[in-house]
Parts: structure tokens; C-alpha cells; sequence
């Protein structure tokens, strides 16, 4: 679902400035298409967090770029083991036994 600079300003109770000071941030990076931001559901979600770490947590602006860096990296990472497991899982019976087992003695290390 698409939404657009007012309707993500309705739903997220964020003011117009502070929005567009996150756009030009590289906080948030909507699409521009005719002038008009378009915010996809990946935008809109990170609006949410950004507006909770500054108006909920009260995470300054020095610290919100630093937040958001972690928060990727931390994502990026969790897409990474789920690629990692799904591959895994299609490894022969065999393979998959041997990789716990090493797994499992490294584990005890």
C-alpha cells in the first residue's frame, strides 16, 4: 500500500517540518514522483520508529542516524540467518547432520 505525505503525517501524528527534516536526513527515503512523496509500507514503518525513538524514548537527533544504522544492521542480519537456515535445510540429511555436529562441537569451544 502507498500512502502519501498527508496521509502518513495523519496516521503517524508527525508534523509536516519534522517529516520532511527526516526525508532530508536520509532518515526515511520515500519516492518523489511528480513532486509528491510516496511512502511504501517499509517508509511508513520507519516513520513509526523514528517518531517513537524521538517522541516516545526521547533519543536526540545527534543519536537517531546511529539508532537507525544499528537497527539496518541488525535486520540485515536476521535476513542473512533466515537466507543461511532456508539453504540449510535444503542440504542433504547427511550434510545437515555433519554441519550440527561441527556446529555443535565449535559451540563447546
Amino acid at each position: 500500500m502507498i500512502m502519501t505525505f498527508e496521509a502518513v503525517i495523519a496516521e503517524v501524528d508527525v508534523g509536516a517540518c519534522e517529516l520532511h527534516y527526516w526525508i532530508e536526513q536520509n532518515w526515511v527515503l520515500p519516492v518523489e514522483q511528480e513532486g509528491e512523496f510516496l511512502f511504501d509500507q517499509s517508509d511508513v514503518a520507519r516513520v513509526h520508529l523514528i517518531a517513537e525513538l524521538r517522541q516516545d524514548l526521547g533519543v536526540n537527533e545527534e543519536a537517531v542516524p546511529v539508532v537507525l544504522r544499528l537497527l539496518d544492521q541488525i535486520y540485515g542480519l536476521r535476513k542473512a540467518l533466515s537466507d543461511l537456515n532456508e539453504g540449510i535445510k535444503k542440504l542433504p540429511d547427511a550434510c545437515r547432520q555433519r554441519l550440527e555436529e561441527e556446529l555443535r562441537a565449535a559451540a563447546d569451544e
